[in-house]
């Protein structure tokens, strides 16, 4: 080491110049990197998910969406629908917009559609010549199958907006308006897309950019948002948007903030410590500048190795500010520790060679191996995390040895003697209640270490109160949809129809849109398309309306409301059973059959008009193939040979009971190519839970070899690594206490306390074994780990202003693990090796 200092001493100069020389190259390729903030960015090329995503990508554009939420009364949301997704659909990047059902192909191939028992209902209705036939084959469709009442999830939502639309054409019966559209409605479905109370409506659109490429996606997704909110007071609603897109553009730019916030304050904070530390503003000021080169020459590295940064490696500025600095605290540490006994510049830096860097560079590899053996994972996330980070610490280390002391040469010549604090501890004295605590926390952790478990629930470590995750809980209330759906993608026409078939009978799926429910088979085509004809060709008789009669159907609706209210209750449908009690007990169908002859003669004329052209659209010729599906309707399904399926989930995937079951029924499609933003956010989940533990137990064991080949003694490089052992076990003890969660980025804390955890151990005892001596080694040494200590904590602390609570929690984490490895560093490993080395200082 004396070698070196010579060296440094007598090449300083040459030093700076060359390391500004490099730094200018390195500044140069970082402007080429590329940031990658995608969740797709952080599995394995080869993961099936990723695969299928990047596969579907290529094929159809916006495979993911955006969904406009519109709250307000539903005329007002109509207005805002049709003349809003006008607006979106000029847009440059927009792929195509889902605002309406498309009516009039469905009218027209209305029977091809049905099924056998809906074809009969369709059948009566259809050709009814009054009002009386008209509620007559109301009656009937009301009847029990003869195989009895059986409920899926897909029936389900469709009954739900059958009783929906039926409530709303007996309401405008009787208040004798919008008969005509109420009534088709009632036949075909809601036009537009509005929740069961009318006060929701939602529009979807698809854009036509890469999913891969954030930016452009975060550019379209603000010029979206921006014409919705513009338009929502024009139109008396209020109008949020959500979505996978929307979600991504959030949690970027909620990142960027804290990241910046959590930089800005660690850098101040740090600064303060500093001078707080040493009282000295210029060496406070030249600390940094290997700090801030060693950041430089590592992202210029990352741009070599790897060429980007993804949503982990994106706060390594922050984690490097604050791991980095402790070189330089334990160089200018030594430095003034030796010009305050009189030293003079040269032999000071000679002394930081000979007493602190072989300690600096031991600490640097264990928490470069802390985040080297990330590199090692198949996880991509963990790996680049691994590599960048790693990277960072080695060219900050050679920064700090090479660069700082080159600074000191210059600069170090000015100096003022000054009072700084040291540590004096009475280790005899306390060495048996420090020893007693740890023993007591040590037992009270591994009684709760059991109940630490993984946070599978990704909202809980999003930011609070962002719009698109508080809009997406409402889809799920209001329309049981959530858009977080899974995508699958079919070779041919009859896969896809097996695969509706599958996802049919499963209860977690709320919706499914698959061109499938455009081309029936042709066999059923054949006699629907027969059906069809003959209801075509049907002669109605228009008769006088019976109003005895009528009321007589009117009468038995209510009593069939009752009794399809009952099944459904025995069924345990209990809301779909409320929903036909409630229509029975307003009363509007006794209202109906109050009505005058007068009133009741102009709805059956309006329903009769209504009826008498879709009758007289109908298809009864063509086959429906996918050549003859509007353009407009199939290009969101088919492309080049391969037909898309999307599945909407009919609850949260974010919570783990529903995801459990979700997941369950997934796993019973087979021959499936499948995949959706969710499926990889959760893949991203279960991997990185997986890799932490593997990787949290290398890295106590390369760390430990390290320390043997460097103390070179068996007995201190136990007591070195005992600071991160013991650390760790308390602090799992905390999170089973606490319920504080393993989450995907929190868990990265781990092998960081390990790491860096090791570090002040290692300080110490080189310090000890140089001086023979605990107060002096406490002195000097403690003084330095404590300001390490408190920088470190700085930069991770910092990270608990973020809004981001996946942030919040790895600074909460860190923070109490780094002082937990303090603590047992001055107390319990002080007091181990006085009892063993017999020293009673």
């Amino acid at each position: 080491m004396n070698k070196f200092a010579n060296f440094i001493i007598k090449n300083h100069k040459r030093i700076i110049l060359v390391s500004i020389v490099l730094t200018v190259v390195m500044s140069f390729f970082i402007t080429k990197l590329i940031i990658k903030p995608g969740m797709i960015d952080l599995l394995p090329a080869n993961n099936s998910y990723v695969k299928v995503y990047n596969k579907a990508s290529k094929t159809f554009n916006g495979i993911d969406s955006i969904i406009v939420g519109i709250n307000g009364n539903e005329k007002d949301i109509i207005n805002y629908i049709n003349n809003v997704s006008e607006k979106i659909k000029t847009l440059e990047d927009t792929d195509n917009v889902i605002s309406k059902m498309p009516l009039e192909f469905i009218s027209k191939n209305l029977i091809l559609f049905s099924n056998d028992l809906e074809q009969e209902y369709l059948k009566q209705i259809l050709t009814s010549d009054s009002l009386v036939s008209f509620f007559h084959a109301l009656n009937k469709s009301f009847e029990e199958p003869k195989k009895g009442y059986k409920i899926d999830n897909q029936s389900k939502k469709q009954f739900k907006s059958i009783i929906k639309n039926l409530t709303v054409l007996l309401n405008s019966i009787n208040e004798n308006k919008n008969i005509e559209k109420n009534t088709k409605n009632f036949l075909l479905g809601s036009e537009y897309m509005i929740s069961n109370d009318g006060k929701m409506g939602i529009f979807i659109i698809n854009p036509s950019i890469d999913s891969n490429d954030i930016f452009k996606i975060v550019n379209f997704v603000n010029t979206v948002e921006k014409i919705i909110k513009e338009n929502a007071l024009k139109y008396n609603v209020k109008a949020d948007i959500t979505g996978t897109y929307v979600i991504s553009r959030d949690e970027m730019e909620t990142s960027d903030r804290d990241m910046a916030v959590s930089t800005i304050v660690s850098l101040i904070l740090i600064l303060i410590i500093f001078i707080l530390g040493f009282k000295i503003f210029r060496y406070t000021i030249l600390s940094v500048v290997p700090l801030l080169i060693g950041i430089l020459w590592s992202l210029g590295l990352t741009y070599f190795l790897i060429g980007s940064l993804n949503i982990m490696t994106m706060m390594m500025a922050s984690i490097l500010m604050g791991l980095g600095i402790d070189y330089s605290i334990h160089i200018i540490s030594i430095f003034l520790e030796y010009r305050n006994e009189g030293y003079n510049i040269e032999d000071s830096i000679r002394q930081i060679y000979l007493k602190s860097v072989r300690g600096i560079i031991s600490g640097s590899v264990t928490t470069a191996i802390g985040f080297g053996l990330f590199a090692f994972s198949s996880f991509p996330a963990f790996k680049e995390f691994g590599i960048v980070l790693s990277l960072g610490i080695i060219s900050i280390l050679i920064a700090s040895i090479l660069i700082l002391p080159s600074l000191l040469m210059i600069y170090g010549n000015k100096f003022k003697q000054s009072k700084s604090y040291n540590i004096n501890i009475n280790i005899k004295k306390i060495r048996l209640p420090a020893l007693i605590i740890t023993i007591v926390l040590l037992v009270l952790s591994f009684y709760k270490i059991g109940n630490v478990s993984f946070e599978t629930n990704m909202m809980k470590i999003e930011a609070k109160g962002l719009k698109s995750l508080e809009l997406n809980q409402k889809l799920i209330e209001k329309f049981e949809l959530s858009s977080d759906n899974t995508i699958f993608i079919n070779d041919s026409l009859e896969d896809a129809r097996r695969l509706k078939k599958q996802l049919t009978k499963l209860e977690t799926v709320s919706m499914i849109d698959s061109i499938v429910d455009y081309i029936p088979e042709k066999t059923l085509q054949n006699s629907r398309l027969n059906y069809s004809k003959a209801i075509k060709n049907y002669n109605s008789q228009i008769e006088k309306i019976d109003i005895s009669k009528l009321r007589k159907e009117l009468s038995l609706l209510n009593v069939n409301l009752l009794k399809s209210s009952l099944a459904l209750r025995a069924l345990k449908e209990n809301k779909l059973a409320d929903s036909l009690l409630n229509l029975m007990k307003s009363n509007i169908v006794n209202k109906i059959s109050k009505q005058s002859s007068l009133t009741l003669l102009n709805a059956e004329k309006k329903i009769n008009s209504v009826l008498f052209n879709i009758k007289n659209n109908l298809n009864t010729k063509n086959f429906i193939t996918i050549n003859s599906i509007p353009e407009n309707i199939k290009e969101n399904y088919y492309n080049n040979g391969l037909y898309l399926t999307t599945v909407y989930p009919s609850g949260d995937i974010w919570k783990y009971d529903f995801q459990k079951k979700y997941f369950n029924d997934l796993n019973k499609i087979k021959d499936k190519e499948v995949s959706g933003t969710g499926l990889i956010f959760l893949k991203v989940i279960e991997l990185s839970g997986k890799e932490g533990g593997k990787i949290l137990i290398a890295t106590i064991i390369a760390i430990y070899f390290v320390l043997l080949l460097d103390l070179r003694n068996f007995k201190y490089s136990i007591i070195a690594t005992l600071p991160m052992i013991l650390s760790v076990i308390i602090l799992l003890g905390i999170m089973g206490w606490f319920n504080i969660k393993f989450n995907v980025v929190n868990i990265i804390a781990f092998p960081l306390i390990i790491g860096i955890g090791v570090d002040d151990g290692i300080h110490l005892i080189h310090r000890y074994k140089i001086e023979k001596s605990l107060s002096k080694a406490l002195k000097s040494t403690g003084k330095a780990i404590t300001l390490t200590t408190l920088t470190t904590v700085a930069a991770f602390g910092s990270f608990m202003l973020a809004k981001y609570r996946g942030f919040v929690g790895l600074g909460l984490i860190f923070t109490i693990g780094i002082t937990l490895s303090y603590l047992i560093t001055i107390f319990t490993v002080t007091s181990i090796i006085s009892y063993i080395d017999k020293v009673g200082e």
